[in-house]
């Protein structure tokens, strides 16, 4: 018999600092049996000395390879600057040029903090050859009247070169994004301690706006685009949402499609740490 679900459940156990989490995803569909609904995935992470490290197992389709990652990110100081390099190694996860499944990202992050000036690149490796992938910046001035940013980016992959101008005073921030291809605008209001609102638009109109709202019931995200409404509600590591697919003003024809997450501590369950107590 099969049964079908339009939510995505999303079970994290995490047992301690450093030590394996599991994930297990019921996935949207139409399936014969539970087991061949569930997408469970392994990972891990941890620290020594400077260095974090991690990597994950992807088991969800049991009649292929299995999908892997495993990265590591060292952190350093100079001259004011912190500065971070994360290589991520994975196999069946991320397509690389040429069909090739198996290769390497690489990101490098520069931050002086005193300064309100920081730096990225990143870029991928694999069988195929090296390629640059984005590179940015930002820059932060702040005055009596607001404060200001500019943030130069380029895409390597798409060759699209953007500016992002930003200001900041009191409660608002607004924000325009200017290339060649398109121009938008984003503004943000911090409406009291309770409510927020967010609106985009471009050239072509409007683009999404979104509500938040904090409550005793949790956080709640009412998100609004020319495509559909999305609302969510988190609390206490449970998140509920239902979007709706469809024109905006034609709601009742939409079809709404439910997702649930929760995320489970299971340190209070699993004997990893011995007690000398006893």
């Amino acid at each position: 018999m099969k049964f079908s679900t339009a939510a995505l459940c999303l079970f994290v156990g995490s047992v301690s600092a450093g030590s394996p989490e599991f994930n297990l995803n019921l996935k949207h569909g139409g399936y014969d049996s539970v087991s061949s609904a569930l997408a469970p995935v392994l990972s891990f992470s941890g620290e020594t000395d400077d260095i974090e490290f991690g990597g994950s197992a992807d088991f969800s389709d049991p009649t292929s390879k299995i999908p892997k990652k495993i990265w590591g990110k060292k952190s350093t100081q100079a001259g004011g600057w912190t500065l971070d390099a994360k290589v991520e190694a994975s196999h069946q996860e991320y397509d690389f040029d040429d069909e090739e499944d198996a290769g390497a990202y690489v990101t490098v992050n520069g931050a002086d903090e005193a300064k309100e000036t920081f730096v990225w690149g990143s870029g991928a490796a694999s069988k195929a050859g090296v390629k640059p992938l984005r590179v940015g910046a930002k820059k932060i001035f702040d005055s009596e009247a607001a404060k200001f940013m500019i943030s130069p980016r380029y895409d390597a992959e798409t060759g699209v070169a953007e500016v992002v101008l930003g200001v900041e005073k009191d409660d608002t921030k607004a924000y325009l994004t200017l290339s060649e291809e398109e121009q938008d605008l984003m503004v943000e209001h911090q409406i009291n301690d309770d409510n927020s609102a967010k609106i985009k638009a471009g050239a072509t109109g409007f683009i999404s706006a979104s509500l938040t709202n904090d409550s005793d019931i949790g956080t709640t995200v009412v998100t609004v685009t020319p495509g559909d409404i999305d609302v969510e509600i988190s609390k206490g590591g449970w998140v509920m949402g239902v979007n709706c697919d469809g024109n905006i003003k034609n709601l009742a024809g939409a079809e709404p499609n439910i997702r649930f997450s929760k995320k489970i501590d299971m340190a209070a369950f699993l004997p990893f740490e011995s007690d000398d107590s006893e």
